[in-house]
């Protein structure tokens, strides 16, 4: 699911943070990596393996934090971005719910075995959304929220666009 990991995130972060003056393609790149991984990964895993990869685990998105603080300056652009990679990731796994699955959560401190039967959002959408609405109706409120927020910073300007992808920030 793409729209409702990026609406979310921007959601959440800003909803908790109120900062107007972050990076918020830093931010969606963290809120797409854990599946990117999957994705990528996915490719190379037979049939009856995991599905879902270390990218939805918390020690990845810790060990994204922890490594951001350790090679950044403080108080540098690039911390600041780095910063938000992770936090993005963190906010996939709450929007994912990611807490429900202990044993992928919390790898490897449960164990270094993934759990397999659990299928990701790229590996069968159509299939499981004739099944389960619930990921479209999700798509459907992240693409809400974005056209909301798009207009109400009035990226129908073309100059206002043109800001947001240059500096990632929105002014609302």
């Amino acid at each position: 699911m793409i729209f409702w990991h990026l609406g979310g995130a921007v959601f959440l972060f800003r909803l908790a943070f109120k900062d107007s003056d972050a990076d918020l393609r830093f931010l969606a790149i963290g809120a797409l990596l854990p599946d990117v991984i999957e994705w990528v990964i996915g490719w190379s895993v037979p049939a009856g393996g995991p599905v879902r990869f270390i990218g939805h685990s918390l020690a990845f998105c810790l060990g994204l934090l922890v490594t951001a603080l350790l090679l950044t300056h403080r108080r540098s652009r690039g911390r600041t971005r780095a910063v938000a990679v992770a936090v993005g990731a963190i906010l996939h796994l709450v929007l994912d719910l990611g807490w429900i699955d202990q044993q992928l959560l919390l790898w490897p401190m449960l164990g270094f075995d993934l759990p397999t039967g659990i299928e990701t959002d790229w590996s069968a959408l159509a299939r499981l959304s004739m099944a389960d609405p619930l990921p479209i109706g999700q798509e459907i409120v992240g693409v809400a929220y974005l056209a909301w927020l798009a207009r109400r910073a009035g990226l129908g300007d073309a100059r206002r666009r043109v800001r947001l992808w240059r500096s990632g920030t929105l002014r609302t």
